[in-house]
Parts: C-alpha cells; structure tokens; sequence
C-alpha cells in the first residue's frame, strides 16, 4: 500500500487563526479523558501521510467527504467529550467561571461541531451559516468579561480535535483529497473565529454605551474582587444580611415579583440583568433573612419555565459575596435538574462533587455500581434508596410513595447493605450524594461506569 507525504500543504486550520493561535491551542496540552471512558487518538500527532486504496481510487472527492463525515458522525458523542475535555484546559488563570456560561460553552461546542461537520461536507466554496449558539456564546462571554483570547483559544483547541478525528478516519484517502479536506476545514474555522470575535466586540461596544451596563459593571467588578469599599452609586446596604439568587427563564415577571415581596417586607433589591434569559438578584435586610420562606415564596410565584437558584442567608460585604457562590453552585445543579427553585443548602455536597469528576466517577462506582445485577436490580434499589431518604429514612413513608409493601422496602435496603457490606447507618449520607451526583451526570451526559442505572 503506497503513501503520499504533503508535509507543505494546509493544517486544520488556516490564515489568521493558524498564525494567531495555533501555539495557543498547544498551550491547551493533551485531552483528558471523561470518568469512565477513554477517547483514542486524542493525543494523535497529526500527520498529512495518509495511504492509499484501491477502493478509494474510484470514488469522486465528493463521495469521500460524504463517507468521512458520515463516519465521523457516527463517533459524534465520542468527538464531543474529547472537544470538551480539551477546551476545559483552556481557562482564566485567577477565574471561577459561571455555571450558566459553562452550560453556554458546552451548547457552543455542539453549535460548532455541527458547523464544522457541514463544512467538512460541503467544502470551502459552500458557505456555512455561523451557529446562532457559537455568536450567543460569544456575546455572554463579552458579559462575563471573559477574555476574547481565550475565548479564540479555545475554539482553537476544538479544532485541533476535530482535526484528530479525521485523520483517525482518513484511512484509504488520497493524501491530495485530505489535503484539501484540511485545508476547507482551517477556512471554515478561520470564518467561525472571525464571527465570534465580531460578536463579541460588538457586544463589548454595546455594553459601553449603557448607563445601567456600567452600573453593572461596577457591582460584577466588586463581586470578583476584594475590596470591602462598596462601588460608588450603588443604593445598597452591603453590611446588611443577604440572599443571592440567580434568575432564569422570564427573569422580567420574576424580579416584579421580588420587588413586590421586597417591598411587603422592607427588603433593599440589588439586581444584576446578565441577558434575556438571566439575572442575578439579592435581598438585603437588617436582620437574618429567612431561606425557606423565601424559597416558599418564589415558588408561588414563578412562572412556568422560570427557576431560581438561591443562596444561603449572610451577612456583610463578605457575606453577600458568599451566599452568591453559594447560589451559583446551586444553578449548577439546577441547569441540569430543574425545578422552580434549587436552594444551595440542599444540593452543596453534590456541587462540590461534581466539580471534580474523577471524584464523582469514584463515589459512583464505590457506592452504586455495585448495586446493581440481573434485569434492573440496580434501578430497583436505587428507586427504594431515593424514596427512603426523601422519607427521611421512614420506611412505611418510603413504601407509600412507591405504592408497595413496607416488608418489600426492608428486603430492598436489606439487599443495599449486603451489596455494599455496610449498614445505612455508616454509609447513609454518602449514598445519598452519590444518587444526587448519578442524577447530575446522567442529565448533562458525562460519562459514567457502565451498568449504572
């Protein structure tokens, strides 16, 4: 089998964003791998030496691209976690980034993906339409005050990806048809990277222009910061007692909302409008506010696709900006397990798990994989373990909510400790966490042990 070297020709990407941010996207090192599964060939030196086949000698350039991005969609899952574990190694230096802007880059990956895969199909000369989530992203980043590099960067390293993928595939290609299918790909790149910096630099301008911008400006600068000198024209009592929450869905009805409770009550509001969907909100009151009533509260009040995450009552300068991490890391858990309101109190162990997911794949496998067995023992057990804590651990209520047997209840939890060799009683709360933690990562699609129900 002969093979044809065209060492001078085109990488994945070309022009500008070649030049501009090829090292950057080296900078972004070797793909980790998600819990659970490996991603081959997501450390491949690329090459443009590709042999060729006699199968492949009679096919038009336009049936081998078909046949390319065909197989390459069929690996799409496995294409996506590789992006993302890529870019992930693409961050701020000193940065805690929003849960809602991660979701967003996550969203963008599969707007780009399915961008460069059409591209891929179509070719340079076709246009491509830019991803309406890629210039979404591109614009809450601006928000966020994320910087346009890393921004770029990080598409960069996407590339880079996808890059591997089809070199992995490009088996029996002729090596001038590869050549040329890298070289449309680093152009499609090139115009995506243009598009995003263009919305971001218009959003960017946008943002200058507004009065109330800049007073949000000023509170978001604040809120990253340290300093315990509240920013000038800001009409709120920072020594006060506080509630974060971060507002989702029809954030408009739902601040009239709170304006009014706020006024019922005395309450100080500070809201921070971040775009259409979102805001981020706190109460202020000279004594300790109340979670559970509030949480009671926004739940009667929220309108139908509308959620809250909230954080826990503090007080003071530090305090306010306690309980808005608290509140982000309720939104974590909320983003991919909705209901109307997610209080941080309820969900922190399950946050704070998931932002390690080794840890996760780890407290899955020691305390779930092994419940499970012939047919769907482990879902079984896992729907009885579910019910009896939400019971706390009551199992005539447990047996009620599942409409069986107080006796079927104890065999089941019975059969959990002979599973694990432990009592509930010393192994109760980590349970519980890892049936939260297995929650979050079936929605948002990580990978996980396989046989977990």
């Amino acid at each position: 089998m002969g093979g044809a070297n065209c060492a001078d020709g085109p990488r994945v990407w070309g022009g500008a964003a070649h030049h501009a941010f090829g090292a950057a996207a080296a900078e972004a090192g070797p793909s980790s791998v998600w819990p659970g599964e490996g991603v081959e060939n997501a450390n491949a030196e690329v090459h443009c030496t590709v042999s060729r086949s006699q199968k492949n000698g009679e096919k038009s350039p336009e049936t081998i691209r078909t046949e390319l991005v065909g197989r390459l969609r069929a690996r799409r899952p496995e294409i996506e976690k590789a992006v993302v574990a890529r870019i992930r190694r693409v961050s701020e230096p000193t940065r805690d980034e929003d849960p809602a802007y991660v979701a967003g880059v996550l969203d963008a990956v599969v707007g780009a993906l399915d961008y460069g895969l059409e591209g891929l199909e179509k070719g340079a000369e076709i246009s491509v339409p830019i991803p309406d989530k890629a210039a979404k992203q591109a614009r809450r980043a601006a928000r966020d005050a994320v910087r346009l590099e890393t921004v770029l960067r990080r598409y960069a390293a996407g590339s880079k990806s996808l890059e591997e993928f089809i070199v992995a595939e490009a088996d029996g290609i002729p090596s001038e048809v590869l050549c040329q299918i890298l070289s449309d790909h680093g152009l499609q790149v090139d115009r995506l990277m243009e598009s995003v910096a263009a919305e971001y630099r218009d959003e960017r301008e946008q943002m200058k222009r507004s009065s109330a911008q800049k007073q949000a400006d000023r509170i978001v600068h604040f809120l990253n910061g340290a300093s315990l000198i509240p920013p000038a024209g800001v009409d709120y009592d920072f020594d006060a007692w506080h509630i974060a929450m971060i507002l989702r869905g029809h954030t408009e009805v739902t601040a009239r909302a709170l304006r009014g409770l706020a006024g019922r009550h005395g309450y100080r509001l500070l809201s921070v409008v971040r775009d259409h969907e979102t805001a981020w909100t706190w109460l202020g009151a000279s004594s300790e506010l109340d979670g559970a009533d509030l949480a009671r509260s926004l739940s009667t009040n929220l309108l139908e696709g509308s959620s809250a995450a909230l954080g826990e009552p503090r007080k003071g300068i530090d305090g306010w900006r306690q309980t808005f991490r608290e509140a982000q890391a309720a939104l974590q858990i909320m983003l991919y397990c909705p209901q109307p309101v997610t209080r941080c109190k309820d969900v922190i162990l399950v946050s704070a798990v998931m932002k390690e997911p080794a840890l996760a794949t780890s407290l899955i496998e020691t305390f779930l994989t092994p419940l499970d067995g012939r047919r769907d023992t482990g879902a079984v057990l896992r729907r009885t373990l579910r019910a009896y804590f939400k019971a706390d651990q009551n199992a005539n209520s447990a047996a009620a909510a599942l409409g069986v047997a107080r006796h079927t209840v104890e065999r089941h939890l019975r059969s959990v400790e002979e599973k694990l060799g432990q009592t509930l009683d010393t192994c109760g709360a980590q349970l519980q966490v890892a049936l939260g933690v297995e929650e979050v990562v079936i929605a948002s699609n990580v990978a996980r042990p396989s046989g977990s129900a």
